[in-house]
């Protein structure tokens, strides 16, 4: 029962209207083509300044720090369309064992257990730019404010415990629903 005008695998009859789901891919490839360029900036970054370092004995001024505010806009900017997939990798021990509700227990206490964590990454992340901001640290060479990064870190996280908080609604209130790629609760 594949819907034509969502991503490939994706199920009908999760409770999720296709408008939704077209505006949910929007920001999917959004967040991605933003990962992508950022991944993208680190690799040639790295790569022009070991080029520069070892043959020309002139590394790119600020290149590390660069790399430094590129890596987690990269893993955080990457989090919500993991999460939304449920891409993550996962270690299966309690696959086999668990069945009917034992499962169903498992899997409401794994994405409360998710979203509690990541409102904490969101709060101490806002409270870190909050400090970071007042006592205007800046990075050592670039002179870049470390706030504005750690404000959109905290933002990307409030995205991945909005996008959990319905992955657990569906779990609850539709427990037999597949999401994307016939996984549980996928959004």
């Amino acid at each position: 029962m594949s819907d034509n005008n969502s991503s490939p695998g994706r199920e009908s009859g999760v409770g999720v209207t296709p408008s939704s789901l077209s505006l949910l891919g929007i920001l999917d490839k959004a967040l991605m083509a933003c990962v992508a360029v950022v991944m993208f900036g680190m690799m040639a970054v790295t790569f022009v300044d070991v080029l520069g370092r070892y043959f020309f004995s002139a590394p790119i001024p600020g290149g590390f720090e660069l790399i430094q505010f590129m890596l987690p806009l990269a893993m955080f900017g990457a989090l919500p369309v993991i999460t939304r997939a449920e891409a993550h990798i996962v270690i299966s021990v309690m696959t086999g064992v668990l069945k009917g509700k034992g499962a169903w227990i498992q899997r409401f206490c794994v994405l409360t257990g998710c979203i509690v964590v990541n409102m904490g990454i969101t709060y101490l992340m806002w409270l870190q730019g909050s400090e970071l901001a007042e006592a205007q640290q800046i990075s050592g060479f670039l002179e870049w404010s470390y706030a504005p990064p750690a404000y959109l870190i905290s933002l990307l996280s409030a995205v991945t415990v909005i996008i959990l908080i319905f992955m657990l609604i569906l779990h609850v209130f539709w427990p037999s629903a597949n999401g994307v790629g016939g996984k549980k609760d996928a959004i």
